[in-house]
């Protein structure tokens, strides 16, 4: 039974960059996941201005619809100011964390692939990395599942392919996690939509 669950969880194939750290129980429940990585200000950048954007988002709609020509200028303004931010905080999370080109991500958790054996029950800090928009998010997990993965990496070593479940995320880091996967989700239909357009074409 818990096999399906785990399935049905992890079902949106993307691309994350991932660091973590093993901690114990105790300090999954008592302590900043942050605080377990060396992490410059940089990394915190765009997350802040997310939270930003939605404390304003409401107020952004209200403004819209009163004045459409105000609205649209006040959107521009927070793209081009996203656009800056990304420029400012690239490439930070290079020799922190792993590109996880097979990662599955639900708003309930993760599965990810790694060379290391993690146990079931174990506690996790996580660093990720959302691409394309670059946001960073801390926090903790609980490994729920530790599977051999198909493939191997370079020189025979084996993959393993880890589960877990988000724990004790704020609500920011909910409503972070859930845009991201809105936004992936927006991507591929936008894609599919494409290539069935040009099927159509020829």
């Amino acid at each position: 039974m818990q096999d399906i669950h785990d399935r049905d969880s992890f079902r949106l194939s993307d691309q994350i960059h991932i660091g973590y750290q093993r901690v114990s129980k105790t300090a999954a429940n008592s302590t900043d996941a942050g605080s377990h990585f060396d992490l410059d200000s940089r990394f915190y950048l765009l997350r802040d201005i997310y939270e930003l954007e939605l404390e304003s988002a409401e107020l952004l709609r209200a403004i819209t619809d009163k004045n459409r020509q105000l609205g649209s200028f006040l959107q521009n303004l927070n793209k081009r100011m996203d656009i800056l931010c990304r420029g400012i905080s690239g490439n930070r999370d290079e020799n922190t964390t792993q590109v996880n080109p097979e990662a599955l991500i639900s708003e309930g958790g993760l599965s990810f692939i790694s060379p290391e054996l993690i146990n079931p029950g174990e506690h996790l800090a996580l660093m990720l990395v959302f691409h394309p928009s670059t946001l960073g998010l801390t926090c903790f997990c609980e490994v729920r599942h530790c599977r051999l993965a198909e493939d191997r990496l370079t020189g025979g070593q084996v993959n393993y392919r880890i589960g877990i479940k988000f724990i004790n995320l704020d609500t920011t880091s909910q409503r972070l996690v859930s845009r991201h996967i809105i936004r992936v989700q927006g991507d591929e239909r936008r894609s599919r939509l494409r290539e069935e357009d040009d099927l159509d074409r020829r």
